[in-house]
């Protein structure tokens, strides 16, 4: 048979009482706040571009990003910190990398999104020649005659091609038509040497025909022919001075005539007894310098001299140059 406790009410209230007032039979505690988890995943990169990619200089392209579980983002080129998700419109003078970094507690990732920036095309420019120059030096000169000037002139062009041009003078006469090839533009010169064989005065320019027609300033040029100072230096000299020994004996003397610059020149040997000991010679300098003349005499015993006479271009006459003979069983 079952047994049953009976509690009455008022024995069920006293135990409550009880055990509320007995300290430490019964314990609450509170739990403890929620935390949040670290997952030690760094942020996510979802996408960084670059829209366009490449553009004319002058234009924009538009930066888009978005990034999950960072804390911090920052986009390079002076565009710093920005939000987890965006865009910016970006106009770089020259291609640019553009760089974004996520950070959180995990660590930081990088991407790269790169603006290209197309060169300038340069505009198409016709061949042409932008300048001609001409020139000669010296544009004045005084002396001995012929005398060769030269001229010049720069043909400057702005690039590749071929430039026809010729050389046209004071008195209406041109030299045939001439070529240059450009390669790449720049400056080139061409030159002409002009003869002439008395004073004169004129000019000379170049006179570009093709790619079209354009001329240099005229080079204006003056020869005063002026052969009085050609002859600058007479030496003379003679062989086996004093002389002992058979007679009849020829003599050898030798001269040097010293020339200024081109020209002709004409001399004659005079001596110690009143003659011309030759005719007149003639003698011709390409171009200043020396150059040396000779004459025999042969005599007996006795004293004399002979000299070197310059006629023309200029008079001019050397020192004496003496001998003296002793002859043995001397036969005049």
């Amino acid at each position: 048979m079952k047994k049953f406790l009976y509690i009455s009410l008022p024995l069920l209230l006293l135990l409550l009482l009880v055990t509320i007032l007995m300290p430490g039979c019964f314990t609450f505690q509170t739990p403890p706040p929620a935390t949040t988890p670290t997952s030690g995943t760094p942020p996510v990169i979802v996408v960084f571009s670059s829209n366009p990619s490449g553009i004319n200089s002058g234009g924009t392209s538009t930066l888009l990003w978005n990034v999950t579980g960072a804390t911090s983002v920052s986009i390079d080129q002076g565009i710093g910190q920005v939000d987890v998700a965006g865009t910016r419109q970006v106009s770089p003078a020259a291609s640019t990398a553009y760089t974004i970094s996520a950070t959180n507690s995990a660590g930081t990732v990088t991407r790269l999104a790169v603006t290209t920036v197309n060169p300038v095309p340069l505009p198409s420019v016709p061949f042409a020649v932008t300048s001609v120059i001409g020139n000669t030096s010296p544009a004045t000169f005084t002396g001995a005659c012929p005398k060769t000037f030269t001229f010049y002139a720069t043909i400057t062009a702005n690039g590749p091609g071929t430039v026809t041009y010729r050389w046209e003078r004071s008195d209406g006469g041109s030299s045939d038509i001439q070529s240059i090839n450009f390669s790449e533009a720049g400056s080139k010169t061409t030159t002409l040497q002009w003869d002439l064989g008395g004073s004169a005065t004129g000019w000379h320019r170049v006179h570009v025909l093709t790619p079209y027609d354009a001329a240099s300033n005229p080079v204006y040029y003056t020869l005063n022919c002026d052969s009085g100072s050609l002859v600058t230096g007479i030496i003379v000299g003679v062989d086996q001075y004093p002389f002992t020994g058979p007679c009849p004996k020829t003599i050898h003397f030798w001269g040097t005539i010293t020339a200024g610059g081109p020209g002709t020149v004409t001399y004659r040997w005079e001596r110690s007894d009143n003659t011309a000991a030759t005719d007149v010679e003639t003698i011709t300098f390409p171009a200043a310098g020396s150059q040396t003349v000779a004459n025999l005499w042969t005599r007996g015993e006795g004293i004399g001299w002979q000299r070197l006479h310059v006629l023309t271009p200029n008079d001019a006459v050397s020192s004496q140059i003496d001998f003296v003979m002793t002859c043995w069983n001397q036969s005049q």
